[in-house]
Formats: C-alpha cells, structure tokens, sequence
C-alpha cells in the first residue's frame, strides 16, 4: 500500500521508498522536506497513539479498562494490521500511554520521550523543558546525556557525560526519589490504595519508615 502526500499524483511513499511518477518543480520538490520531516518524527508518537485509542475503545471492556496491561490478543490484532512487530507495538503504546501529549515536545525527539515516560508527570515535564531550553540555544542535549542527566539529577555537561560513574562525585539520591516516586505512580494507577488491605497498608507503612527517619533526622 502507497500514501500519496499533499494532493499529488506526481509521486507515491511507500515502505519501499519515493517514487516520482511525473516531473518535479524544484519548489514541489522541496515542499517535501517539511511533510517528511513530520512523518518521520512522529510517526511512533502516532502509531502509539493509534495503538492505545483502539486498545482502549475496542479491545477491553469496562472493566479491564482500569487494567494497565494490554490483553495478548489485541496486540496479535495490530501485528496483523501494520505488519510492526510486537516489541515496537508495545514501545510505541508505553511512550503513548506514559507521556501525555500535552508534555510532549515537538522541538524533541520520541527518543528523548521515550527517556522520560518513566517519569511522574512533573519530572518529565521538567526535563523536557530542560531539554528543549538547551535546544533554543544551540546546545542540544543528546538521548545518551539526558538518560544520564536524570540519574544523576542535575543536567550533566557535556564532558561529564563520558566519565565513568565513579568519577562524578557524590552519590546522588534524587535518582533514588524518583524511581520511588514513578513505584508509587505505577501503584496508585493500579489501584493499590482502593484495594489494599489494612495489614497490607500497615506492611508498607512499615517499609518506608526509614525514609521518615532520613526526613526527620535533616
């Protein structure tokens, strides 16, 4: 199957490549770079998108849609109907589901929110922002600094990046924080507090006290 682009018959897209079925203008030609360019960013963002609107509208019932799992049978579906592996599918609707759209950056890449949908939503949006500030002023931080950045807590520079892990000084516990705080995301959107039992609650109350304690001792 082919996708015509911008009302045209001159040429075709297809998984195979370009195919110009009629001369160009230079100014038709290049008209193309911006819609490619689109396709190209967005194109995980989009097929996430469409992954979890159909799983959510058509694959689960009332009752599984509090479930944050997807069943196996839905994604033996959209194998079929985009020919996409089920690993990708399921990276493309984590990213999707994780990283609410109005977080999403156009100025970034998907890598770079892919990097962040573990997250809570407040961190992402920060790092996010970070990264698209350094961006505005020619400095761009790659996939492989921001993923370092967040585990160390701080936006790393660039040169800090290549050290090993034992020479950056003290050890950070924001990273720390913020797996607790995506733990306890993961744990509310499941529904823990609304079905715990009170001997379960007591349990994990007893679990975090020594981060009670670290708070009380500063």
């Amino acid at each position: 199957m082919s996708i015509a682009l911008a009302d045209t018959r001159k040429f075709t897209i297809s998984r195979t490549g370009l195919e110009v079925h009629d001369h160009l203008s230079f100014e038709e030609w290049s008209s193309l770079a911006p819609l490619l360019n689109e396709a190209a960013r967005g194109v995980a963002f989009v097929i996430g998108d469409w992954l979890i609107y159909g799983f959510d509208r058509f694959g689960r019932s009332e009752a599984q849609k509090a479930a944050t799992r997807v069943r196996s049978e839905d994604y033996e579906s959209a194998i079929q109907l985009t020919g996409l592996d089920r690993a990708t599918l399921q990276t493309y609707a984590h990213v999707s589901r994780k990283v609410p759209s109005l977080l999403r950056n156009k100025d970034l890449s998907w890598e770079h929110h892919k990097i962040v949908a573990k997250l809570p939503h407040p961190d992402q949006e920060r790092w996010l922002q970070e990264a698209a500030r350094n961006l505005a002023k020619g400095h761009p931080v790659s996939t492989r600094r921001l993923r370092r950045s967040i585990s160390a807590g701080r936006l790393l520079e660039s040169d800090e990046v290549d050290l090993p892990e034992s020479d950056r000084g003290i050890e950070n516990h924001i990273p720390f924080v913020n797996r607790l705080s995506a733990w306890w995301s993961r744990m509310q959107e499941q529904g823990w507090q609304n079905e715990a039992t009170d001997e379960q609650r007591a349990a994990l109350k007893r679990d975090l006290q020594p981060i009670v304690s670290i708070y009380n001792e500063l």
